[in-house]
């Protein structure tokens, strides 16, 4: 295939916890989840504790009902919830802050209106997870004609207001944002003209603009990683993975596949970037970072065509990487060599993507249900729970307490402060 073009304008697990954390310039705590899959984009929590057991009306510390609709995740910053929602009668797309002790609402504005445009019937106005550095919150939204990202303060008052690009996709947006240093980084992938482009985080003007060879939607959220002393920004989109230069988009490394349309966020450990893409079939590849240009002869470590995801987001805790089909089908892999560890039926249809936290695993089905395991091959179930109201979205952690959007509210699991 083609090469893409960019354009400028203007180690192992451990050791890429750490490297990764150097790369966010914030100043949320370490304990906040301020993202997408949280503070690294890795869906793993550095608290040590959360909570085990509870049900509808057990160890439920608060429960606010959220107006409109939305399939965006929650994020957590200095003692606030935010989340996103799209409102049908007046074709709004809000940001909406909570007082996390409490669930108070604190505020709700609107950044935008629009029609939605063409989506999938499972998607939504409002399906990007916003994003916070502890003093703007910034969301991406789409309309009819083009992309919108927004920064607001801590008050809700709109900084600033930009509009990147056109969009036309057949199953709509859902990308979220990512805080690389003094930017944010957008994944524009689309049917219509595609691109990523990191903005300024304090004025909204763009920085750089990556525009791939090939026009074709995808959903994935990129991760930051560092190799070798390099930054990376680990990106899945226009039938392949590859790793831009988050200072410059430029192109470090690129891989074809492992198929053509994307959602999951990949993993990055033990030296090595997995991708799961689902369209139009679900596959999975595992690249060995240090590579240059084209890789896909010389550094593929493995493929697999068996029980990979669509929506979900595998996590990779350790030597173990989990992963949840759509339909609750689980397996563990042996990052290194790709082999399959275990494998079970966990539950049934998935779309939320698991989360670590203490050495477990949490995975909520659509149901509600949550299924608690140990981060091991044996798939030892900790726990079950249930909250009696469907979940597709993904849980954010902080202090201690679990914060999951049901489809109608945003439930706070875990002790009352």
């Amino acid at each position: 295939m083609p090469h893409p073009q960019s354009n400028s304008r203007g180690v192992r697990s451990a050791a890429f916890l750490v490297l990764a954390a150097s790369m966010l310039t914030s100043t949320t705590a370490a304990d906040d989840w301020p993202c997408w899959r949280g503070p690294l984009g890795t869906g793993i929590s550095s608290e040590s504790t959360a909570p085990l057991n509870w049900g509808p009306s057990d160890n439920i510390a608060w429960k606010t009902e959220i107006p409109g609709r939305g399939r965006s995740s929650p994020i957590v910053s200095k003692g606030r919830v935010f989340l996103t929602t799209g409102l049908d009668e007046d074709q709004s797309r809000r940001i909406v802050c909570l007082d996390q002790k409490d669930g108070k609402s604190l505020w709700s504005v609107a950044v935008h209106h629009g029609p939605g445009g063409k989506m999938h019937q499972d998607n939504t106005t409002a399906s990007s997870t916003p994003a916070t550095d502890g003093e703007r919150v910034y969301a991406a939204f789409v309309d009819d004609q083009g992309m919108k990202v927004v920064a607001v303060d801590f008050d809700g008052k709109v900084v600033w207001s930009v509009n990147p690009g056109t969009f036309f996709s057949n199953h709509g947006f859902a990308a979220s944002p990512v805080l690389y240093g003094d930017g944010l980084i957008v994944n524009g992938h689309q049917d219509g003209t595609a691109f990523i482009v990191m903005l300024d985080r304090v004025t909204g003007k763009e920085v750089w603009r990556y525009t791939p060879a090939v026009n074709q939607r995808s959903f994935s959220t990129p991760v930051l990683t560092t190799f070798e002393g390099q930054k990376q920004l680990v990106v899945t989109g226009s039938q392949q993975t590859l790793g831009l230069n988050p200072a410059d988009g430029s192109i470090i490394w690129s891989a074809q596949g492992p198929t053509e349309k994307f959602v999951c966020t990949p993993s990055v450990g033990h030296g090595m970037v997995f991708s799961f893409g689902g369209s139009p079939d679900k596959k999975s590849l595992a690249v060995r970072l240090g590579g240059r240009g084209d890789v896909t002869d010389t550094h593929v470590a493995w493929r697999s065509e068996r029980g990979m995801p669509y929506v979900p987001s595998p996590i990779l805790v350790g030597n173990y990487l989990h992963v949840i089909t759509d339909l609750g089908v689980y397996s563990c892999i042996d990052p290194v060599s790709g082999e399959v560890l275990h494998k079970a039926r966990a539950g049934g249809s998935t779309y939320s993507s698991p989360v670590s936290v203490a050495d477990r695993i949490y995975i909520f089905e659509d149901t509600g249900r949550c299924t608690v395991v140990k981060n091991e091959p044996g798939f030892q179930v900790l726990a079950r729970n249930e909250l009696a109201e469907e979940v597709y979205t993904s849980p954010a952690v902080a202090e201690g307490q679990i914060f999951i959007r049901t489809a109608s509210a945003l439930v706070c699991i875990g002790e009352t402060r």
